[in-house]
């Protein structure tokens, strides 16, 4: 195997998998090179070319998908880790947080996202209740640890076999099972407990998390940055190509949210609107602007005893002031529009539609032609009825593995019939 540069921030223990990884002779990568190139390849991964992010594919072509913003996001966590390692005086040449060990985990957050948006998750959600739930976060774990290279007959568990810290770079919620507290609508689903145990097995961590307690590794802080930083700019791209930003109602919007950070981004929108800069210049100035505003300081009570939890990630506060009032003004102008809305309501009325008629199919309350039927919902109907909640499951694979227009194809087709 190829020597690598020493890095004493991660051990063997950060690196080790769950099963052991048959590494080849002539091997040149690390192990989160191994874990990155391997997201990187699935067919999950691809299928993101074809979910919405905001606006539903195939009725624009300037639009991100779940894809395009997979990767924005990396581009993202690789240039904080970058900026971090040169800039942080507690980071040296032997000891720096991996970029492409963040680079795995920003490609892989949206990995288990359903298609047509966000009400399509919520709705999932709902339809499964009985079953466990849905969670996009949980269903990225799930992808990982048990889909991807799963047996060709779709029983088999499978599984990218990823390091203890990717997982745990991916894991932003660490409660398993539904909850009625603040945040309870985030969760892991009740069988990846099992999992949560292995990535953390010391004492009463997962105890501690069960009770609400957040900790993230430094790579979850870049990761969950990095997802703020690029759909938020991104989404304000898309909003205003899409026509829904004018001045009367950006101007109304900031009157409600007097503060500094207030006046340097109307300030700055206005200009755009006014035709006088670029909103692509706008958001390129912004990405640079506040991942450039991060720093780390020593955790002098870490939750865990891992370099990756020896500290703690910070903003500067103007600069979060100014993300956080964005995010709050893409909701209010864009996410709330009309336009965006309609599409989600017909979202949630298709993922419904095909949860029902594929339920009915597979508990046998439905004839339908088995020769037309995918081979994911032939396996399900070959599992005895005793394996309701593992038939339910597999369900809700395919269902939040479709594409959008696999989703709206079916649709159609279950609607003429």
């Amino acid at each position: 195997m190829v020597n690598h540069i020493e890095n004493n921030f991660y051990s063997d223990w950060d690196k080790e998998t769950r099963n052991v990884r048959s590494i080849k002779e002539n091997e040149y990568r690390t192990a989160f090179e191994m874990d990155r190139d391997r997201v990187i390849h699935s067919t999950a991964f691809r299928r993101l070319q074809g979910k919405t992010q905001v606006y539903v594919t195939g009725f624009g072509d300037q639009y991100r998908t779940r894809l395009t913003h997979s990767i924005e996001v990396a581009q993202v966590g690789r240039s904080i880790v970058n900026f971090l390692n040169r800039k942080s005086p507690y980071l040296k040449s032997n000891f720096f947080i991996d970029a492409s060990l963040v680079e795995a985990a920003c490609l892989a957050h949206d990995l288990g996202n359903p298609p047509i948006g966000h009400k399509g998750e919520s709705r999932l959600n709902e339809l499964m209740d009985e079953w466990g739930g849905f969670e996009g976060n949980a269903q990225s774990l799930r992808i990982l640890t048990h889909i991807i290279r799963g047996g060709i007959d779709g029983q088999r568990q499978g599984g990218l076999n990823p390091t203890r810290a990717f997982l745990d770079a991916v894991l932003k919620y660490k409660i398993v099972g539904k909850t009625h507290s603040k945040n309870g609508s985030k969760f892991l689903y009740p069988d990846q407990r099992e999992i949560l145990d292995w990535v953390h097995p010391e004492a009463g961590i997962t105890k501690r998390a069960q009770t609400g307690e957040k900790f993230r590794s430094i790579e979850c802080e870049i990761m969950d940055i990095s997802d703020d930083i690029a759909y938020t700019t991104s989404d304000l791209f898309d909003g205003y190509k899409q026509n829904l930003l004018h001045e009367t109602n950006v101007k109304d919007f900031y009157e409600l949210h007097e503060s500094k950070a207030a006046d340097y981004l109307l300030n700055e929108i206005l200009k755009v609107l006014q035709h006088q800069q670029s909103m692509q210049r706008f958001v390129a100035n912004l990405i640079t602007r506040w991942l450039t505003a991060v720093s780390i300081e020593p955790n002098l009570e870490p939750a865990i005893a891992s370099n990756r939890y020896g500290w703690i990630f910070k903003m500067n506060p103007t600069m979060e002031a100014e993300l956080t009032l964005l995010k709050k003004m893409n909701y209010s102008l864009i996410y709330h529009s009309e336009y965006v809305e309609n599409q989600e309501r017909h979202a949630v009325k298709i993922i419904g539609l095909l949860f029902h008629y594929y339920r009915d199919v597979i508990t046998g309350n439905k004839s339908v032609n088995m020769v037309t039927l995918a081979i994911e919902v032939k396996n399900m109907m070959a599992l005895p009825a005793s394996k309701e909640i593992e038939k339910m499951r597999l369900l809700c694979d395919f269902i939040a593995g479709m594409t959008d227009s696999f989703a709206l194809q079916h649709y159609q087709n279950i609607s003429n019939n």
